[in-house]
This record gives C-alpha cells, structure tokens and sequence, in this order.
C-alpha cells in the first residue's frame, strides 16, 4: 500500500512539474511577441531617426534582429505611403467619358459588331414577346367564346344560381324569374359579344402576321450580321448579292412579300377564314389566303412539317404565263388540283419568293413548251371576265371566307369573286326574301384595277376592307362579268357618290384614305385611291388604259346623261 501510495504521489508530482514548464514556456512567449509589438510601434514613430543608426555588432540576440527587420519594413510601408501620397497629387483627374470612348473604340477594334449583334438580339426578343403575347390573348379570346357558347354548360349554372337565390330568399318564384331573365340576357348578349371577340380575333391574326414577319425580319439581320463578321470567299458573295436581286426579298418594313416584279403572286391577300386541300391523302385546314404572298406555309400545316427541308421555304402561287427570268419554272400545285386562275390551272413557284424547291418531284418540274402549251389554252370570258379585266380569284375552293356586310363579318364561300357568278344570291342574308334586290342575280368577281380598260372602272370592295391583292386594295367589277350594276347605287360610302373634292377626301378606310379626286378636260370625279395613286387613271402618260374616252363614258352615267 505504502509502495502504490509513493508511486501515485510521484506521478502527480511528474504531471505538475510538465504544466509548470508549457505553462512558463507560453507565457515567455506571449511576454516576447508583446515586448515585439511594443517595440515595433515605437520605432514607427521614431522611424526617421531609427533609420540613420544600423546595428554593427555580429553578438546581438535574436530580439534584436527581429526588431531590426520590423523597422526596415515600417520604414519601407511609410516610404510607399508618402510616395503614393506624391503620386495622387501629380496625376490629373481620370476623365470617365474618354476612357469609355476608348473602351468602345477597343471593342470594335476586337469585335466590330458585338454592339450591333447585343442591339438586334434585343430586338428579336422583343418582336418574340409581342408575338407570344399576342397569340396568348387570341386562345384567350377563342376559349371565352367557346365557354360561353356552351349551352348545356351555361344553362348548368345558372339553374345553380337559380337554386341558390330561391334557398336565400325562401322564395322559389323569386329564383325562377332571375333564372329566366339570365337565360334571355345570355340569348341576346351572346351573339353581340361573339361578335365582338371575332372581330378582335381577326385584327389579332393580321397583327399576328405583321409580328411573324417582324421577328423573321430580326432573326435574318441577326444572322447577318453574324456573317459579316466572317471571313466569306468573294463567289459566295455574289452568289447572295444574285439571288437578293432575283428574288427581290429584301423585305425590311415587315410587310408581306408578293414575289419577284416578273413573276408577282396571286390571290387575293388577308383573308379572314380557311381552305381545304388534300394533302398526302388526306384533308387539311390552310388559311383562306393560302398562297397569296411569299411564306413557309407549309411549316405549321404539313403532316410531315418540322423535318423536311422544305418546311420553312416561302412560295406562293403565280401566274406561269407571267412569270420570267427565273432560275426555275413554276409548277403546278398539287393542294388545289381542280382549281384554276383565269381558266389555267394553278401554279406555285418557290424561286419567286427566293426560295429553294426540293419539295417538287421530278414528274412534277415542268418545261418552257409545256407552259407555253397551258398559256395557250383559250380563256372562257363569261367565267374569267373579260380579255382586258380578268377576275384574279382561284376557284373552286373548298372552305369559306368572311366579309363585312353592315358591319358584321358574314361566311361566304373560299372563292368568293374567284370567277364570275351571282356569289350574293345564295349566300347574302338581303337575297333570302320573297323580293330581293336586283343585284343580287348579277354576276361579278374582283379583279386588279390596274389590268381593266373597260369603260366602267372597278370600284372598291366592302366586302374586304382590310385584304389587299399585290398591296393594292381589293377591287370588284360587275362589268367584266357583263353585269349591271345595282349594288354601288345604294352605298353611301361608294368613291364614285362622292361629288366634290371634299367629299371624296373624307372617305376613309381603318383609318387610310380610301378614295382619289381626278380632274381632267372632260370630267371631274372621286375613283379608288389605287385607281388614281398606283393606277395613274386621268394620267394621259401614265395610263394606257384609260383614254379621255374611256373617262367619258364613266362620267356620262354618273352625271345622270344618257349615253
């Protein structure tokens, strides 16, 4: 016991004699490093005379020399300071503007068009927000008008609603009357609404197609400018600087494209409604102005779009017998095979709209003789109008199309004004009575104004106020048709009812001016905007068509003279 008790007493003697000597150990070093700083900060202070006196002796601790090495770095750090101080003094302010001139002019010199590509990229995104926002709100419009169109749905609720007054009121009458006069508001309500929605649907769908347009617009400067900033051989240049000239697609407004001056499109253009054709055996839903300006039509239509190489090539349809200088011939289309154009059957043509045709087949591709052969084939005037004003529609179209009568959109068939026929008689809501009105049994059909030298002009369309044909407003003639006509009478708003200047110049179109005043020495009279502005009617040097005795024979009848 005696033995354990010794071997215990000196083991804890051991433990204690060990923390004694850490313990010492780190207080002599704490003691050292505070001595250090004590003496570093006063030789700081006294650092010019510090420096003047070096330490000759080899003999000196080691306290010494770290003392030494702290004062030549505190005199070095102060030397710094009081030269940085001398510097800032002598350096003049930093001019920001030019120092961001010169960064600019940097950055062109290592990338010439990254501040263009940055401009164009938010212009793209731009345009494509436009467009998704503008798509969005027309599936909001169309699943509004498709809610509320549902009967059984509408009368659900509100022989809810019904339900749920009569138990508040106690009074069932009271909820059989509310129910009854929603159900006759609805009845009434809705088919203005619908109206209305339509309507704001169809000005969405035209914008939507300026947007379209607008966002290609921006993705091929895009591209564009991304090529320049490529090295390209001088041959792949002037290949490109060709086929722009040829196709004549440099379409920088955002307006749609009618093709290449020798070989326009055809069709009349912004139609509101929808064509169906055969495609791969089977039946598809297109636009009803399907072909009528340069377009990837295909791209959002095809069953077999995306993933051919055709889907996002523009065509449109044309006239081959106007059609020249082009590297390749139209052909005719397979999507409308019983329809013609002025008595020939329809052509499309992707070269037109400077596009490539790899979706053509080989059959398909027609020679200069067979074309020459098509163009030959007599023109049966009663159907096509006459040889000096041919109507300019494709029929037959299977579909509809909707024009304005009074302000309300109404369906018509795909190839209304396509050829000649009383197109009212069967279809205008004025000619289902027992005594309709006399044009409605008179043959007409639309026509391009600048293309009639008949002695009876044509006159602008109500029907389509807002289509266009190659740009130019949309024209009707009875005349052509050898009809009379009855209707222009009776339209207040006619350009050829205006009398005077002033008149004629109020007419407007959405907002655009409608009508044009001519003046010669034979005549005074209100004509289509296009007829005087484009046409160049009454202009004995522009106008061919149109002699002083063609001018005549117009204003005799509408002074009310016999001829």
């Amino acid at each position: 016991m005696k033995n354990a008790s010794s071997n215990i007493s000196a083991l804890v003697f051991l433990l204690s004699l060990v923390f004694l000597c850490f313990y010492s150990a780190d207080a002599s070093l704490t003691k050292q490093n505070a001595r250090a700083k004590f003496r570093g900060s006063t030789r700081m202070k006294a650092h010019g005379a510090a420096a003047a006196k070096q330490s000759t002796s080899e003999d000196d601790d080691d306290d010494d020399d770290d003392d030494e090495d702290d004062n030549e770095d505190d005199v070095a750090a102060s030397s710094a300071k009081d030269k940085g101080d001398s510097a800032k003094k002598s350096v003049a302010p930093i001019d920001k503007k030019a120092l961001a001139k010169e960064e600019d002019q940097l950055e062109k010199e290592m990338n010439p068009h990254a501040k263009e590509d940055v401009r164009l990229e938010k212009a793209v995104a731009s345009a494509q927000q436009q467009l998704t926002a503008n798509v969005r709100k027309q599936a909001e419009l169309k699943h509004s008008i498709e809610y509320l169109s549902n009967d059984r749905r509408s009368n659900m609720e509100i022989e809810t609603s019904t339900k749920q007054v009569a138990n508040e009121t106690s009074s069932p009458a009271m909820g059989d009357m509310l129910g009854g006069m929603w159900k006759d508001m609805r009845m009434f309500e809705m088919p203005f609404y619908a109206e209305h929605v339509q309507e704001e649907i169809h000005h969405l769908k035209k914008e939507e197609r300026v947007l379209e347009a607008k966002v290609e617009e921006a993705q091929g400067k895009l591209r564009k400018s991304g090529k320049k900033g490529e090295e390209q051989s001088k041959a792949t240049e002037d290949s490109d600087e060709g086929e722009e000239k040829l196709s004549n697609v440099a379409a920088t407004s955002g307006e749609p494209h009618y093709g290449s001056p020798h070989c326009q499109c055809i069709g009349i253009d912004e139609l509101d409604g929808s064509t169906t054709v055969k495609v791969s055996g089977e039946k598809v839903s297109f636009p009803a102005d399907l072909g009528a300006r340069c377009e990837a039509w295909d791209a959002k239509k095809h069953p077999d779009c995306p993933g051919e190489s055709w889907c996002e090539q523009k065509w449109c349809y044309v006239d081959p017998c106007k059609c020249k200088n082009l590297p390749a011939l139209p052909k005719p289309t397979t999507y409308l095979p019983d329809a013609k154009y002025q008595g020939k059957p329809v052509h499309y043509s992707y070269a037109t709209c400077g596009g490539s045709d790899s979706f053509s087949k080989k059959e398909m591709k027609k020679t200069a003789k067979e074309i020459q052969k098509t163009c030959a084939v007599k023109v049966d005037s009663k159907k096509w109008g006459a040889e000096g004003c041919r109507c300019i529609g494709m029929g037959p179209q299977a579909g509809n199309t909707k024009v304005v009568i009074k302000g309300k959109q109404r369906k018509f068939p795909a190839d209304t004004g396509a050829f000649c026929q009383s197109w009212e008689e069967d279809n205008h809501p004025d000619c289902k009575g027992e005594s309709p009105p006399d044009w409605c049994s008179q043959a007409w059909c639309y026509v391009d104004p600048c293309s009639c030298n008949l002695p009876t002009p044509p006159k602008t369309s109500s029907y389509l106020p807002d289509s266009n044909y190659q740009g130019k407003a949309v024209y009707f003639s009875y005349a052509t048709c050898g009809g009379k006509d009855a209707w222009t009478a009776g339209q207040k708003d006619a350009c050829v009812n205006q009398k005077t200047s002033e008149d004629c110049g109020k007419l407007q179109m959405f907002g655009t001016k409608k009508c044009g005043w001519i003046e010669t020495k034979w005549s005074k009279m209100c004509l289509g905007k296009d007829l005087v502005d484009v046409c160049k009617v009454g202009d004995p040097q522009e106008s061919a068509a149109w002699s002083p005795r063609a001018i005549m024979t117009l204003a005799l009848p509408l002074l009310g003279l016999a001829l």
